[in-house]
């Protein structure tokens, strides 16, 4: 004798109730629930996700469709439903807790560094604020003169770095974290324009919408001509 966990949908595939079936010599007994016309088993180790309040996961009227769980309820009783089931945490409580999100995976990816290309081969550097003062300083003592200098890539030795390759490494690190301060920036403005539900697709790394994309792009370009004067001067 064997036992499994099924849903019961029925004719249309709207759940109906999770139950408790007995099989033995291949013939399936339902425990504790009586099948109407129409019903069917669906094997399920667990129940579809149910929607708890507006704006959360789940489905509201779960229905079977062959091979997952969809949203059967129309857009009329969504709407309904959801305004019956508001959600508890207001939408400038979701910015903020984004905003803090994407702030803190910011300043992240610009601590995990970049990578450069020196005189030993393609090398990282990390970029926390302890690497960006010692990095200053030493592009300081090579635009006063110096024409080496002793630093370091991640978790190796020091060795000397000549003037070009401190200068590289410089660079390296503006762009770098112009790039993800940038970027940042403008996941912001998509957090202070976006909906409940957009709101919970912003992830660092998603790609921007156009508008801003296209505005990120023209930033960067005048910020790597301005990089480019800079260093003629």
């Amino acid at each position: 004798m064997h036992y499994k966990h099924c849903c019961v949908v029925d004719a249309k595939g709207f759940y109906k109730d999770y139950v408790l079936v007995q099989t033995e010599n291949e013939e399936q007994t339902v425990v504790g629930y009586t099948m109407q016309d129409g019903d069917m088993l669906v094997d399920s180790e667990t129940t579809p996700d149910r929607k708890l309040h507006a704006g959360g996961a789940g489905f509201v009227k779960p229905r079977w469709d062959a091979e997952t769980w969809v949203e059967g309820a129309t857009a009329e009783e969504l709407a309904a439903w959801e305004a019956e089931h508001p959600d508890p945490v207001s939408l400038e409580e979701k910015r903020e807790a984004k905003h803090a999100e994407i702030s803190a995976a910011s300043q992240a990816a610009i601590y995990a560094g970049m990578d450069v290309e020196t005189t030993q081969g393609t090398e990282h550097f990390s970029l926390t604020e302890k690497d960006q003062i010692n990095l200053t300083t030493a592009k300081n003592e090579i635009d006063k003169g110096a024409s080496v200098y002793l630093y370091h890539t991640d978790d190796t030795l020091c060795r000397i770095f000549t003037a070009d390759e401190i200068t590289a490494i410089a660079q390296a690190s503006i762009a770098h974290k112009i790039y993800h301060t940038t970027y940042c920036n403008h996941l912001f403005e998509w957090i202070r324009r976006a909906d409940a539900a957009e709101l919970a697709g912003i992830t660092y790394g998603a790609e921007l919408p156009e508008d801003l994309a296209a505005h990120m792009q023209e930033i960067l370009t005048q910020a790597g001509a301005v990089a480019e004067t800079e260093a003629v001067t």
